[in-house]
Formats: structure tokens, C-alpha cells, sequence
């Protein structure tokens, strides 16, 4: 019959074997160390799951900020490209909207894009301000003499920025994919 746990004769009996005694403790050591792992990433990966909620939460709600803003430099740019030219201010980036760009990590591609347009759409002001800024305004009026100048890299700008108008649609649809899943 059973008579339980005999601790004396345990002992004894893995005294008599040598090699048992040191693959107990092998596969005791290594189950230890499995424990200790998962008991140690269990908050790690809770932590991450948690960080993960707060980034996409976080993401669903600067993309809600950021609709409206893209609409409003999507018209600024539709608008310069068809009754602007060279000599006209150009389309700035409104400040909330530059203001953002810290955070457009958050959206993945999405932010990526608009970054993106953001760039082209300082790099076409930043153009157009320079080339008005080298002589071509004469007491308020375009020196005509330029004025070929001024057409070959307005045709440029125009191109630059169509494709900013493309980026910023793209931009829009992926953003309000975002917010459907």
C-alpha cells in the first residue's frame, strides 16, 4: 500500500543514482528559468498591448483633427493652382495643420504622405518667394523681362503641386479607412 512521501528514502535513492540526481536538477533549473521568463514578460507584454490601444487611439484622434485641415490646404492649393501665378503670395501651410507635423508618425503611411506634401508645398512657397525676391517686382509690378522665367517655374510649381493635390487625396481616403476599421 502507499504509504506517501518518504523523504529519507527519496534522498537515498537519488544518493544511490548520481546521474538522476544531476538531470533532476538540470530539469528543475531550466523549468525555473521558463517561469521566471514568463512571469517577467507578462506585465512587458501587457504594458505593450496597453501602449499599443493609447498609440491607436491617439492616432484615430489627431486623424479627426487633421481631416478638416487637409480639406482646407487641399482648396488652398486647387485654388493657386487655377487663378494664381507667379507673382501672387503663395500657399503657406496653415500653422495648426504644421503645427501637427510632431505627431504624424502616428498615422503610418498616411502621415508619411502628408509629410510629404507638407515638404513640397513649403518647398514650392519657399521657390516662388525666392524668385520673386531676386528682382523680378519692380515697384509692386512684374518686371516683364523675367516674366518667361517666372512661367517655366510657375509650370513646375503647378506640376509639384498637382501632385500634392494627388498625395493629399490619397491622405483623405487612407485617414478615413483608418476610421471605418
Amino acid at each position: 500500500m502507499f504509504q506517501g512521501f518518504q523523504f529519507p528514502n527519496t534522498i537515498l535513492w537519488f544518493e544511490a543514482h548520481p546521474g538522476t540526481a544531476g538531470w533532476t536538477q538540470a530539469i528543475v533549473a531550466s523549468l525555473a528559468i521558463v517561469a521566471v521568463y514568463i512571469a517577467a514578460t507578462i506585465p512587458v507584454r501587457a504594458e505593450a498591448a496597453r501602449l499599443e490601444r493609447e498609440r491607436r487611439l491617439r492616432a484615430d484622434g489627431l486623424a479627426l483633427l487633421l481631416i478638416p485641415e487637409i480639406v482646407v490646404l487641399k482648396g488652398e492649393i486647387e485654388t493657386c493652382i487655377d487663378h494664381r501665378d507667379i507673382y501672387d503670395t503663395p500657399v503657406s501651410v496653415p500653422l495648426t495643420l504644421a503645427s501637427k507635423t510632431d505627431d504624424l508618425y502616428l498615422l503610418g503611411e498616411p502621415g508619411r504622405r502628408l509629410l510629404q506634401t507638407i515638404g513640397l508645398v513649403n518647398a514650392v512657397a519657399a521657390q516662388t518667394r525666392r524668385f520673386q525676391a531676386i528682382g523680378v517686382m519692380h515697384n509692386g509690378a512684374p518686371i516683364q523681362s523675367r516674366a518667361s522665367d517666372g512661367a517655366s517655374l510657375w509650370a513646375n510649381n503647378v506640376t509639384s503641386l498637382r501632385v500634392g493635390i494627388v498625395n493629399l487625396n490619397e491622405v483623405l481616403e487612407q485617414i478615413q479607412s483608418l476610421q471605418i476599421s
